[in-house]
């Protein structure tokens, strides 16, 4: 009896120290990247990026490596069982240079876009700062998580959206 008092207790001591919390401010989760990355401003450098020529001969080596990879596997298991060991030998050669031309193509594709990502983040990140110090306090939010960090949270605690409507506003 004196244990499910104690447990009552301690029950209604963490339920008024969460209210007190909660009091102060609201809880929110924030992808930062997504906010800054969802602007029009880093829209359009993302765009700029994908017309780009040499990331548009990267984007057609990738389809066509992965048209030749996909074209020899089939060959490979239709054909495989009359090849000769010689021929084994030639087209596993073969198949793993594809793969390793594939690999390096899609790090370039990878590489690129992340480098643009990043500076963008670089040139946004004083204006983010400023956005979002200005939206905590309008909001008066007490604590902001990231979103990845976050087991779960539903669409009303989520202010990534808010973000970059603010920062599509100041520019």
């Amino acid at each position: 009896m004196l244990a499910n008092a104690k447990k009552v207790a301690l029950g209604l001591v963490l339920l008024l120290g969460s209210s007190v919390a909660l009091a102060q401010g609201k809880v929110v989760v924030l992808d930062l990247q997504a906010a800054v990355l969802g602007t029009e401003k880093a829209q359009t450098r993302l765009e700029a990026l994908e017309k780009d020529e040499d990331y548009v001969a990267l984007r057609t080596r990738y389809q066509s490596l992965t048209s030749e990879l996909q074209a020899f596997q089939e060959d490979a298991q239709k054909n495989g069982m009359t090849w000769s060991d010689e021929q084994k030998q030639a087209k596993q050669q073969e198949m793993r240079e594809l793969r390793e031309q594939y690999e390096r193509t899609v790090q370039g594709l990878q590489g690129e876009r992340q480098q643009v990502m990043q500076v963008i983040m670089q040139e946004m990140g004083e204006q983010t700062q400023s956005a979002l110090a200005q939206l905590i306090e309008a909001e008066k939010i007490g604590l902001v998580l990231n979103s990845q960090s976050a087991f779960h949270a539903s669409a009303e605690y989520d202010i990534t959206d808010d973000l970059t409507e603010m920062l599509n506003k100041a520019n």
